[in-house]
């Protein structure tokens, strides 16, 4: 199989990957000693503050890893199509042995001097679903700090209906923080493995040798 070596991350996205990797870590250990009201490295003032300024620092970085994605034409690349959920079944019954027939993703077409098919269709899905529990993390933890402020839109959405008990924000909160939690794991798991390793170096050096697309 022909392979070219080319600049798979700009050096943005990558650094905003990496940054975004270690937020979430400090979300994990912050998040979940405010959850317990266990503080080995401080009071629950500093954990809560440290964690507001994270939060603040994320979106910040999201907002940053966008603005890459766009500038470099990956945005594009980036988003689900129909073909992406027929891949899916395809991939789904390759994994259950029901099939051979596994979907061209991730290769260089050399005479176009672009991806074909950058990303794997299940990582768009996950790429999305991690931005909307951004939003949702954002807004819930907003609530859950500034609590005079939420109460006093809360008031109004009362008057027609639609009020919100807080314990639904902090449950919330608590379930994307186990969303992130666990693909960090398993995002931890799939970049270690022997054959996702070279997608590894190349989220730290920028480059890797792909296959040339058929």
């Amino acid at each position: 199989m022909e392979k070219v070596e080319v600049e798979k991350f700009h050096p943005g996205v990558r650094v905003t990957h990496w940054l975004h990797g270690f937020l979430i870590i400090g979300f994990i250990v912050t998040g979940y000693g405010i959850y317990i009201g266990s503080y080995p490295f401080g009071d629950h003032a500093q954990y809560l503050a440290l964690h507001m300024i994270m939060g603040f620092i994320w979106v910040m970085i999201c907002l940053a890893h966008i603005y890459f994605m766009t500038v470099t034409g990956d945005r594009g690349s980036i988003w689900i199509s129909m073909k992406d959920i027929m891949h899916i079944i395809k991939i789904a019954k390759n994994v259950l042995k029901l099939s051979e027939d596994y979907p061209e993703y991730g290769t260089y077409d050399v005479e176009k001097k672009k991806f074909y098919k950058k990303y794997h269709p299940v990582v768009k899905i996950k790429y999305w679903v991690d931005q909307l529990c951004i939003c949702i993390a954002a807004i819930s933890g907003f609530a859950l700090y500034y609590v005079s402020v939420f109460n006093y839109i809360n008031s109004y959405l009362s008057v027609i209906g639609l009020g919100i008990n807080m314990i639904w924000f902090r449950w919330i909160h608590f379930m994307v923080f186990l969303w992130f939690f666990c693909v960090l794991l398993f995002h931890c798991y799939l970049s270690f493995i022997p054959v996702n390793r070279a997608i590894l170096k190349s989220m730290i050096y920028g480059k890797e040798e792909v296959e040339v697309h058929k």
